[in-house]
Parts: C-alpha cells; sequence; structure tokens
C-alpha cells in the first residue's frame, strides 16, 4: 500500500517564510502603506468602492453586526458554522436565529430564511460553505423585498463568483477569511466589503482604531504553518506523517488525532478575544499580496478536481454532496468536495477508518450543528438538516497541488465500501 498525499497543504510558499519574518520582527513603518495598496488591489479584485482589512473574518461579522444591528434585532443564520461565528453575532449585539441548511450544498437556504423573517429581524448571515455558493441573488432578493441586510460569510470562498460577480459583493456587507487554512493565507487577518458608506466608514474607524496584532503570536502562527507546511510535505508525508496518523484513526489514539481537529472551542464568549483585535501587519499585507494573482488558477484546478469527484461517485445509493446544477466554475471553487455518507458519526467513522486502512488521508468536517450546542440553548431550534449534515460531512481534497491519481484512488475506495455494505 503506498502512502497518498495530505489532506491539505498551506498556500503559502517556501519564499513566503524569510520575508514575512523579517517584516514582522522588523514591524509597522510600512504598515499604513501595504495596508492601503492590499486594499485597493482588492478593490480592483472585488470591483467594489469599500475594502477594508480587518484582524480576521469573525471580528468583520463582530463589527459588522454591532454597527449594523440595533441591540436584541435578530440575525437570521446558518447553525452549521463555528461557534465562534455564533459568539461574534451575540457579542455584536444580535440574537441568533437558526434557519435550517440545504443538505446538498450545505448552505441555508431561501425557504428557511423566508419563514423567520420578521419585524424584528436585523439582518441575514449568508455562509458560503466550502467554497460553494448559496443561493445569494435569490436571498438577496427575498431580502431587499424585506428591506433586511444581507451580509456574506465568504471566509471558505474567497474569489469565487455567480454570473461572473464575486461572492462577498452581493450583500450590504462581505466578509472574508486570510487564515491559514484559507486559500490566500496571512497566518491570520481578514477582510470586509462594503455598500454602504457610512457603515463602512463606522467599521473602518473602529477597525483602524486597534493596535497591531502582537508579533508574538504571528510568530508562532508562522511557526504552526512552518510546521504543517515540512509535516505535509509530499516526501515526509508520504514517509513518515502519513503512517503516524494513520496509526491514530485506526486505534483512536487522541493525542495523535488532536493534531488535525480544528474548531474544538464550542464554548459561549463573554467578550471577544484580544488575538481578535489586533490589526494586521506590513508583513501580513505583503504575504496576501503575494497570492491574489493565482486565486482564479487556483480556484479553476479546483473546480476541475470536485468535478472528477463528482463524475467518479455518481450513482451510489445514499450519498450526498453538491449537484453541479449550479453554473459551473462561476458558482463554486471547491475548498473541498464535500461528500455525506451515512446517517451518524458511527457510519462517518467508519469509512474514514476503510479510508486509512486502504491508503487515503481523508478527514471529517468538524463543523457543529450550533443550535444544538448548550453554549446557544437560548437560541435552539429543531434544525435535522444541520444536524445530519454535521455528523456525516467528509472533506475529499481538491487543493491545486493534489494529484489526480490520488482522486481516482479515494473514489475506487470508497465505490469499493458502498459495494460491501451493499452485498
Amino acid at each position: 500500500m503506498k502512502a497518498p498525499h495530505a489532506r491539505y497543504r498551506l498556500y503559502t510558499s517556501w519564499q513566503s517564510y524569510l520575508p514575512f519574518l523579517k517584516n514582522v520582527l522588523l514591524m509597522s513603518t510600512e504598515n499604513v502603506a501595504l495596508t492601503t495598496r492590499f486594499e485597493e488591489e482588492l478593490c480592483s479584485f472585488f470591483q467594489v468602492k469599500n475594502v477594508a482589512t480587518v484582524p480576521m473574518c469573525r471580528t468583520a461579522i463582530y463589527l459588522t453586526v454591532k454597527h449594523l444591528v440595533q441591540p436584541g434585532q435578530d440575525v437570521v443564520m446558518s447553525p452549521y458554522t463555528i461557534a465562534d461565528v455564533v459568539n461574534m453575532v451575540i457579542l455584536g449585539g444580535g440574537r441568533p436565529v437558526f434557519a435550517d441548511i440545504d443538505r446538498s450544498n450545505c448552505n441555508i437556504s431561501v425557504e428557511s430564511i423566508e419563514s423567520l423573517i420578521h419585524k424584528d429581524t436585523g439582518a441575514v448571515l449568508v455562509t458560503h460553505l466550502h467554497g460553494v455558493a448559496a443561493p445569494i441573488r435569490e436571498i438577496c432578493a427575498l431580502c431587499e423585498s424585506k428591506g433586511i441586510p444581507v451580509i456574506e460569510d465568504t471566509a471558505q470562498a474567497f474569489g469565487a463568483k455567480v454570473a461572473g460577480r464575486r461572492l462577498g459583493t452581493f450583500g450590504d456587507v462581505g466578509v472574508y477569511s486570510l487564515g491559514m487554512y484559507k486559500n490566500i493565507n496571512a497566518w491570520y487577518g481578514g477582510i470586509i466589503t462594503c455598500k454602504n458608506p457610512e457603515l463602512f466608514a463606522a467599521i473602518k474607524q473602529e477597525a483602524d482604531s486597534l493596535a497591531l496584532q502582537n508579533r508574538t503570536f504571528l510568530l508562532k502562527r508562522m511557526l504552526n504553518g512552518l510546521s504543517t507546511d515540512i509535516a505535509t510535505h509530499p516526501f515526509l508525508f508520504r514517509m513518515f506523517t502519513f503512517w503516524i496518523f494513520r496509526l491514530g484513526r485506526l486505534h483512536n489514539i487522541r493525542w495523535i488525532n488532536k493534531f488535525v481537529e480544528t474548531e474544538l472551542d464550542l464554548s459561549r464568549r463573554e467578550s471577544v478575544p484580544a488575538t481578535h483585535l489586533g490589526k494586521m501587519t506590513a508583513a501580513q499585507h505583503k504575504l496576501a499580496l503575494l497570492q491574489l494573482d493565482h486565486i482564479d488558477r487556483d480556484n479553476n484546478i479546483r473546480f476541475e478536481k470536485a468535478a472528477k469527484y463528482r463524475e467518479g461517485l455518481q450513482g451510489i445509493a445514499g450519498m450526498v454532496f453538491p449537484t453541479g446544477d449550479h453554473g459551473g466554475i462561476d458558482e463554486a471553487i471547491y475548498t473541498y468536495f464535500p461528500i455525506q455518507y451515512g446517517n451518524n458519526q458511527d457510519d462517518r467513522q467508519r469509512l474514514l477508518m476503510y479510508f486509512a486502512r486502504h491508503g487515503c488521508d481523508i478527514g471529517p468536517q468538524h463543523l457543529k450543528n450550533c443550535a444544538d450546542l448548550p453554549a446557544f440553548k437560548d437560541s435552539y431550534r429543531d434544525c435535522p438538516n444541520a444536524r445530519q449534515t454535521a455528523e456525516s460531512v467528509i472533506l475529499l481534497p481538491t487543493y491545486p497541488a493534489y494529484p489526480d491519481q490520488n482522486i481516482e484512488h479515494n473514489i475506487a475506495v470508497l465505490r469499493d465500501y458502498h459495494m460491501q455494505l451493499s452485498a
């Protein structure tokens, strides 16, 4: 059995580390000029007038809700998201109202939104998960007819388009992530676009007043990235890393498995963490600028890899995945290709074990159905689609350097598993 390539790779390059280290240590004299340059490049990229960088995408959600929504107003949103997004809505003064999702694309549906809108609705927060667009034109048309602003969470869909227009520019506000595992990576950071000049000015004024991100924190993030880059390098991963993580998966070794688990903090926050309020530095802006020209090229490659999965997995009974009924590359960039197989976490775990035994590095999606979390019990709402999705999603790799032969092997293993269950 040959070892595969890793399930993910960072979008930085080896040449990114030394300039980043140099700029973090020197810090700040170039920051204003680089911020302006990056924001101007983003205005051109998104074809909008108002863009600002912020500490991170979660901060952008917090600032938007704080300046857009009246305290105590409802924010209709998907429950299938990270707990910290819900926290940012609450800390910004909004009240989360969970709308169930469409299992085929893991995103909030128009029908579930429409049933929850009323006179105290302050905004609708739409997430484009896994790089697959929610039905944003239909949602915006519905909300416009009722005078309700739309916030687009585009953290996992940077650069994706609908009808030639970038996601994040349909709603009143768009927010983006520059986190370490995103398709544009500044180790930490975020972006916000905003149509309303007064709202944008209020958000940007507060964002600009923040202190620079702590350099020790950034250095730790960079070193974490470096260790990830080394561990997932094709040679080292196939020689060593895969076998260690395979052992952890097959024998449920917690201290190994925790290294590939994400979004484990499901608690309710009482305040915005200090690390969420550190302004992006010159080093981060430089790092992001290096990657901006590659976004569309990489998005096309991921879309092609997703098409291979879709074609290879057709006809497997009981499997849910994005149908491809949308308009092609203009509505999905597939940061991963999400599939749902089985009815619960035990079914998912058995399939992941089978993948590991047969030479595949495949992992689950760790997002929860936040409507069921004890931390948000005062916002509980029964969302059966989100519940089942949270227990069954598996992420198939699509990053640009992921080999097509690994995709073919993943498909063959999944088909073999299904045939064994069906026999």
